[in-house]
This record gives C-alpha cells, sequence and structure tokens, in this order.
C-alpha cells in the first residue's frame, strides 16, 4: 500500500535531541498501535528505509473511536491513521493524520525547532504576508487576546502601531516558489499544492529542514514589528519573573468549544472508574486559573502565590519555565484526557496541572518590564527601548486631582452638583472641555460620563471613567476602570439603537450607588435633552469624528512614572507593581488603538 501513499506538504519540523534507532521508531509504532480501539492489519509499515539519504519511516492502520455526538462507549467510527517520520541529519519531519505522537516520544527524543528557525524557512525577505494571527504578550482578561487578519500584502493595509505587543502564533506567505503558511510555536510548515507520494514528500521535507539549518537568512521586515523572540539563556542577570497568569481562554476552547477536543476526569465516588466532569463542574475550574498570581524567589525555585499562600513551584531550566506543582483545591485530583479515546482508556492522561505546565499555556512577566514568556518561549517588547517616551504620551498630567479627596463625595438628596473636591467634581468643573457633557454612572453605563466637544474641528466623543485613590505604581487601581473603558469601546459609535434608553436616562438625576435620589442633573451641561438628540445624532455620522477615552485618577502621578523609567534607563530594577501597570496601561491603550480611539491616563503631575 505504500506505493499508493498520497499526502499533502504539511509537516511538524523538530530536532532531534537523543539519538533515534531502529528500535525506538518500532517502539513508537507498536505504541500507537496499543492506543487504538479493535486493532486491524497494517496497511503499510516501513522503518528507517534510505530515500535519497534521508531516512523514511511510516505506518498506516485503521482503529475506532467514540462518535463525537454519543454517550462515550456507544458507537465507534473506524478512521484511517498514518504517521510518517523523515529523518534528515539532526531534524526530523512529521506528517500525521488521525494520529498524534506520544507525548513520551517527544519529551524522550524530540526538541522543538526555534521560532527563528521557522521564520529563515517560510518568512523570507520576498515574502508577501497575506494573513496572521497573533497573541497578546499581556496576561489582562480584559483585552483582546488574539486576532487574526487578512488582505493580500499585510504589510501594505496592516496598522502597525500596536505590533509590539502581540506576537505572531501562525501566518501565511506568498513567495516566488509557492504559497506557505507556518506555525512557529509547533514546528509547522505547509506549502499550498497537489498531493504527493513518498519520494516527493522525502524531498520537499530534506528541503525545508536545510532551509531551518540555514544561519543568516534574511527575514522579513514585517514580522520584526512584532515582539521579538530571545532565547530564555540571554535572559539578563538579575531578571527574574514576577507574574505568571494561566492561558485560560486556550484551555477554554479546548474544553468548552462546540467541538472540543480535550475533556476532564476524575476518579467516581462509587468505585476507581474515571467519570468525565460536566461543563458545570469545568466552569469554575477554569475561574479558579483565571486571574494572576504573583512569583517570588524561593530556595532553590521561585515559589507561586496566591496572595498570601505559596501554591506551587516555578523552575527555570535551560530552554523554558516549568511549573513544578499548582496546588489548588479546585484542580486536585483532576485529570486532562483526549476526546479522541473512551473516558478512562487515554494511556496519555495527566493532571491538569501538568497538562498546563507541559503545553506551556502560561504567561511570565518580569522584573524587567519590555520581557515576556509566552507559549513556552521568551518575547522581548521592542517599544520599551524608548525610555517610556511613547507610553508617558499617554499620560496627562492635572493639577487639581491632586486637590481629589474621594471619587465622587457623598451626594445628598438636596445637592445640586458633585463636591467640587471629588474625581466626579474635577472632570466636570477642570478637565472634560466638552459643551455637551451627560453623566453616565451607575445602571447599564458606557462611562462615568460622556462628552460630546462638537465646537472643535474634528468633533470629539469623551469617554471618562473616574477614579479616587492613594498615589502608587501598581496596578491594582486600575484594573476595574481598565475593564470598564475596554468592555465600551465598542459604545464610543453612540450606537443609534442603543440611544433611545440612555436619553430617558439621561433626562433625570442622579441617584447614587447607596440609592439616594439627588438634585444633581445627569445633563451638566449641553443645553435641554432634544438640543443634545440632534447633536449627536450629527456627530455620530461626521466622517472625521475622533474618540478619546480618558482614565482619571488621583492615584497616578506622571513625575512618578518618569522617575520610575529613568531608573530603568540607568539599569534600577522596577517594582512587581510597576511591571503590572505597565503591561495593565499599555494592553488598554492598544485596546483603544485596536478600535480606533485614542486611550488617555489623566492625572496628577
Amino acid at each position: 500500500m505504500i506505493e499508493y501513499l498520497a499526502m499533502g506538504h504539511s509537516a511538524y519540523f523538530y530536532r532531534i535531541s537523543r539519538a533515534l534507532s531502529s528500535a525506538a521508531i518500532g517502539r513508537l509504532f507498536t505504541d500507537l498501535r496499543n492506543m487504538a480501539r479493535k486493532r486491524s492489519t497494517n496497511l503499510f509499515c516501513v522503518i528507517r528505509e534510505d530515500v535519497d539519504g534521508a531516512l523514511f519511516s511510516a505506518i498506516g492502520f485503521s482503529f475506532e473511536r467514540p462518535v463525537g455526538f454519543l454517550d462515550a462507549g456507544r458507537a465507534f467510527d473506524r478512521v484511517h491513521g498514518c504517521l510518517i517520520l523523515v529523518e534528515r541529519g539532526e531534524y526530523v519531519a512529521i506528517f500525521k493524520t488521525a494520529l498524534e505522537l506520544p507525548t513520551g516520544f517527544k519529551s524522550r527524543y524530540l526538541k522543538r525547532v526555534d521560532r527563528s528557525q521557522v521564520e529563515a524557512a517560510t518568512a523570507t525577505a520576498n515574502a508577501v504576508f497575506e494573513r496572521v494571527r497573533v497573541k497578546s504578550t499581556s496576561p489582562s482578561k480584559q483585552i483582546l487576546r488574539t486576532k487574526t487578519l487578512e488582505a493580500a500584502d499585510l504589510a501594505v493595509s496592516m496598522p502597525m502601531g500596536s505590533a509590539s505587543r502581540y506576537f505572531p502564533q501562525g501566518y501565511s506567505v506568498a513567495r516566488d516558489d509557492g504559497h506557505f503558511s507556518a506555525t512557529p510555536s509547533t514546528g509547522r510548515i505547509s506549502q499550498r499544492g497537489d498531493r504527493s507520494d513518498r519520494d516527493a514528500l522525502v524531498a520537499w521535507a530534506s528541503a525545508v529542514i536545510g532551509q531551518l539549518s540555514g544561519e543568516g537568512a534574511e527575514i522579513s521586515p514585517f514580522i520584526r514589528h512584532f515582539a521579538r523572540h530571545l532565547d530564555l539563556e540571554n535572559l539578563p542577570a538579575g531578571v527574574e519573573p514576577i507574574v505568571l497568569a494561566v492561558d485560560v481562554p486556550q484551555l477554554t476552547e479546548l474544553l468548552l468549544a462546540d467541538h472540543p477536543q480535550l475533556r476532564l476526569v476524575r476518579v467516581g465516588e462509587a468505585d476507581d472508574a474515571m467519570v468525565e466532569l460536566a461543563n458545570d463542574v469545568v466552569a469554575p475550574i477554569l475561574a479558579a486559573l483565571d486571574e494572576s498570581f504573583s512569583v517570588r524567589r524561593g530556595r532553590p525555585d521561585f515559589r507561586i502565590w496566591r496572595g498570601r499562600r505559596a501554591i506551587g513551584r516555578l523552575k527555570q531550566n535551560k530552554g523554558r519555565f516549568a511549573i513544578r506543582a499548582l496546588d489548588l483545591p479546585e484542580l486536585r485530583g483532576v485529570f486532562v484526557e483526549r476526546r479522541g479515546v473512551a473516558v478512562g482508556d487515554d494511556a496519555e492522561r495527566q493532571l491538569l496541572a501538568r497538562y498546563i505546565d507541559r503545553e506551556d499555556l502560561f504567561t511570565i512577566l518580569f522584573s524587567e518590564p519590555a520581557l515576556a514568556y509566552v507559549e513556552g518561549e521568551l518575547f522581548r517588547d521592542e517599544a520599551m527601548f524608548d525610555g517610556g517616551a511613547n507610553f508617558l504620551k499617554h499620560l496627562r498630567p492635572a493639577a487639581t486631582l491632586a486637590n481629589a479627596t474621594s471619587e465622587k463625595g457623598d451626594p445628598a438628596a438636596t445637592d445640586t452638583q458633585f463636591a467640587p473636591q471629588s474625581v466626579f467634581g474635577i472632570i466636570i468643573n477642570s478637565i472634560a472641555p466638552d459643551d455637551i457633557l451627560l453623566c453616565d454612572d451607575l445602571g447599564n453605563e458606557w462611562a462615568d460620563f460622556v462628552g460630546i466637544h462638537s465646537a472643535s474641528t474634528p468633533p470629539t466623543i469623551n469617554f471618562y471613567h473616574g477614579k479616587h485613590g492613594a498615589l502608587t505604581l501598581g496596578a491594582s487601581s486600575f484594573h476595574i476602570s481598565v475593564s470598564q473603558a475596554e468592555k465600551n469601546l465598542g459604545n464610543l459609535a453612540l450606537p443609534a439603537d442603543a440611544m433611545e434608553l440612555k436619553y430617558a436616562g439621561w433626562a433625570g438625576h442622579y441617584t447614587s450607588g447607596q440609592g439616594t435620589q439627588t438634585q444633581i442633573p445627569k445633563l451638566v451641561r449641553g443645553g435641554t435633552i432634544d438640543t443634545v438628540r440632534q447633536r449627536i445624532d450629527e456627530i455620530r455620522e461626521a466622517p472625521d469624528v475622533v474618540q478619546h477615552v480618558h482614565i482619571v485618577t488621583s492615584s497616578l502621578s506622571k513625575a512618578a512614572v518618569a522617575a520610575a523609567f529613568a531608573d530603568i534607563a540607568g539599569g534600577g530594577r522596577p517594582s512587581a507593581h510597576f511591571v503590572q501597570l505597565y503591561w495593565l496601561l499599555t494592553s488598554y491603550f492598544s485596546a483603544c488603538k485596536e478600535m480606533g480611539a485614542v486611550g488617555f491616563v489623566i492625572c496628577q503631575d
């Protein structure tokens, strides 16, 4: 049957970390057969056959797997699977259909090729990028974590202002020699074209391996706009991890998507058999993981903390960071299994905490704000090397905020305005220049204040989010404001279908969070509600309207932030709190830019 082989040019490329042998390949094929339900006769089985200087190994057979739309064990589909290895030099290419390389074999014999090698083989200087899928380097839950962009030539069409906040997960390019796609984190490379026989597959894999191992290849300038990969060995002396966040969105996709790839199981109460966890049990497990854990140096490894309790260990190895323990009550006794195998029959079953580690489903931030460890790789945010100049442009000082004593005061029933020394009062009296200003606080709010600067050219729509607090360089006081700001970015367009409810609310008076009905008008200025309605209808249709989002806070000083950046530039080490603040606000600025808006923080001098 091997003479009828016809497969596409798509393979996963690895570096061989331990010498392979015919016996090792034979054990691999035996393990693949043993994992299959109701095994059948091999369609073909070839072990290390020499093909034009490369070693070719392949196995193909049919097996049964559970039907996806029925409970486990009720019925099975017969599937034909194939796995091919092409060894050349110190590399191996893996072609596969319906079969997965066992984790034990990968960890023993193979090492993932470097991202830079995948770029050298695919993202060449003459490559035209037609599609790119990127992921944010920030662990913030509120930002746009991943996005996919497509165009005839992304180097021409894609706005690159926030590119350094993302790293490419996968891309497709057009070159003179064909159309290629790559997923750098997995070493997967594909080329569009007809299916090929054995000899053509070996020739293609050998050609790609030659490009992987080549040095000095010129990389496309487009790919260099994104966060750049660094070898972990080049982590600067004294730089340490300070924050760890689990990639809960990816776990959610794997576990709870319409066609999930994995399931969670634990030992049943009635007997020792494994039982699958229902979605309403999985959700709180994911919620327990969905936070940023602090990391501090321990002996000998780093310790992972949840509040005041140490919950795990983080170890820095030569090539990667490894989570050696993650002791959360919700995770105890919870295992991950593949859905292609009957419940309890997965020989690759592993504890959820172990799976998170082995699949690199976590992000680490460091004491050097420019660095982030994402999906098992270290990246540098090149934008940090301007000494924070671009970051500081988004901070606007307001001297009046030094006098703030509260967020909105304690509004009483007879009050007709917010306390002058409250952040709300300061926004109204000295910060918002808008000729139309509406208090939108509480209820289905878009912001604390919505402003329309219709007298300016071009006109401006402004959202203001007020916050009061003690001066700090930490991120804790910003999480709620950033979350609210990013959640409502879509409402900056003042969508027509939502406006009638807004007009009804703005026509009334402010009611405090304690339920006190005051005499403070929600329409702060701008005439009657009918006048506001008319002006908003005009502004919404203006082709040159500008959208701004402002977090107005008394808890931050621009001078203190500038001093922190100056200290970093001079070789100083920032606090963990400042690193978190930097990444949180950077993600906020980037999220605004993605929506065509500009984000600012109005703070103390």
